[in-house]
């Protein structure tokens, strides 16, 4: 089986491992005042500063910059930060920053509240935490303070924007302060950055990523699109999982492309991108891609894309109906590639197949080649008994050697989806009803019953799901009341926003039931509580 060795598009100057770090140093070199980088026309909506333009030059030096702040502040190699932004040129300058001071990044969400912030700082340990002053009307940098006072291992609290709070230390005059001499590159052995999804019944899992796997990621993009300097990556997704980081950061550095910033998903700032940004590659939910369509945004003559991508949610790949649904969006006057995400662990970029097998995946080895010589980014396989997914190959984060997203002994990584065979070839997903998939985050049902359940007006409660063609999973709640207490759905939101839970784990509705539907064993029987509605 062939394995991955990142292309390289110009004759290395320098010898050791190709990192993301180098591949910008690189390109600040060769061509210093290209374009690298540019913000969302929107970022002054979201309450930061004018947006910006940067050049590579100008954001080798920000990132020596950062990278120099880190390193004054005494973290050393291998210390671990928590990196909260939004999709906006801070975001790839203050991880490539982080990376050349040798830290390991904990990328988590913006819509991600105290809650999930502290679970995280109690699984990784981290020494700092990075956010931004205001976004839209939340105080983000306020929040990870105040969550900092509460864990031991926080010792600086760092962040972006205008009227920081007490406590917080600014980043903004660091990168405009712009050092003339080289930071010298800190190494560690450790993985680079850290991820989060959930698994059955554990709320939040982490995932550690080497560079040489985010890299993989981006080779995939760049050989299958046959990306290079000329283009204009648009990026609508977080670097928070991996169609953010496998079609946005990865292949914008080793194409040496622009990448240009969108903060997802404000569907009038993409269309003002997409005809004003030059781009010539972007991807998004199928929903959005069929809304393009629909609007003709795609036959614009200012529209300079040359290949979209159609990001498939495991909702729509459960549902049987989805290649009858994509059918219609076949005529969209441009090449559409499919982006599959792969239980938050890797995306897999494919050709374009016949509409019928556009929702199923391929059953083993996937390869870029036309034939069986073709490099393997990765291999898929169903387990005998469970039918969950497996995942190996170069773009696969490779885990721990214990827990749910440890390797096996044929180095085969759980992807926490399920599936079924169809013929030797291809496979297609199942619905796990321990699994919603909302929006773009994996979340565990046992969790939302247990938020739900904590309600001090419930007898007992569980959350179901009904698809969406925007979100995947659209969140509701069955609840059992107690007697004679009124059932207030903004009640049970206060409740949650009070003890700092994601909006996205907010319900939408309220079912009332007389009771929640349970197996012999106390299991929820999601089932029954879908035929009430």
């Amino acid at each position: 089986m062939s394995t991955l060795a990142v292309p390289d598009v110009e004759t290395r100057e320098e010898t050791g491992p190709i990192t993301a770090d180098g591949l910008l140093r690189r390109r600040a070199r060769q061509k210093a005042d290209a374009v690298a980088l540019r913000d969302p026309p929107n970022r002054q909506m979201l309450d930061l500063a004018q947006p910006r333009s940067l050049t590579y030059g100008a954001a080798d030096t920000m990132v020596d910059a950062l990278a120099a702040v880190f390193a004054d502040l005494g973290l050393t190699p291998g210390d671990r930060i928590v990196l909260q932004l939004p999709n906006f040129v801070e975001a790839p300058l203050a991880l490539l920053g982080a990376w050349r001071a040798g830290l390991t990044v904990a990328a988590v969400p913006m819509l991600w509240r105290a809650s999930e912030i502290a679970r995280v700082c109690d699984a990784v340990e981290p020494t700092a935490l990075i956010g931004v002053s205001h976004f839209a009307e939340d105080s983000p940098a306020a929040r990870l303070r105040d969550v900092a006072a509460t864990r031991m291992s926080v010792r600086f609290v760092l962040g972006f924007g205008s009227d920081l709070p007490d406590g917080v230390v600014s980043l903004d005059m660091a990168m405009g302060a712009c050092p003339a001499s080289d930071f010298e590159p800190r190494h560690h052995a450790g993985p680079s950055l850290i991820t989060f999804t959930a698994r059955a019944g554990k709320a939040l899992v982490p995932l550690f990523r080497r560079e040489d796997e985010i890299l993989a990621q981006g080779a995939m993009a760049v050989l299958s699109l046959a990306l290079d300097r000329s283009d204009t990556i648009l990026n609508a997704y977080p670097f928070t999982g991996p169609i953010g980081l496998g079609l946005g950061l990865a292949p914008w550095l080793i194409g040496g492309a622009t990448l240009v910033q969108h903060h997802p998903f404000d569907y009038g700032a993409f269309v003002q991108q997409i005809l004003t940004s030059g781009a010539t590659v972007t991807a998004m939910p199928s929903a959005i891609l069929a809304e393009l369509g629909a609007d003709r945004v795609l036959m614009d003559p200012h529209c300079q894309l040359r290949r979209v991508g159609r990001v498939w949610s495991p909702p729509e790949l459960a549902d049987p109906t989805a290649p009858l649904k994509h059918m219609a969006m076949e005529n969209l006057s441009r090449p559409v590639f499919d982006l599959y995400p792969l239980g938050d662990l890797a995306s897999l970029l494919l050709r374009p197949a016949p509409a019928a097998d556009r929702a199923a995946l391929p059953l083993g080895p996937v390869q870029l080649g036309e034939d069986s010589g073709g490099t393997v980014f990765a291999e898929t396989k169903l387990a005998d008994e469970s039918g969950e997914l497996l995942l190996r190959g170069p773009v696969v984060p490779k885990g721990r050697s214990n827990g749910p997203v440890a390797r096996d002994q044929d180095g085969f990584v759980a992807t926490g989806l399920r599936g079924h065979a169809e013929g030797t070839a291809r496979l297609r997903l199942t619905r796990d009803p321990a699994l919603i998939h909302h929006g773009g985050f994996t979340i565990a049902t046992s969790e939302l019953d247990g938020l739900y359940q904590a309600f001090p007006g419930f007898l007992d409660a569980a959350c179901f799901v009904l698809p969406d063609p925007i979100v995947g999973d659209r969140l509701f709640g069955a609840v059992a009341p107690s007697p004679n207490v009124p059932v207030s759905l903004e009640a049970l939101h206060r409740f949650l926003m009070e003890r700092g839970v994601a909006p996205y784990k907010f319900p939408d509705k309220l079912l009332v039931v007389k009771e929640i539907p349970r197996d012999a064993h106390g299991a929820i029987l999601r089932d029954e509580i879908l035929r009430q509605v």
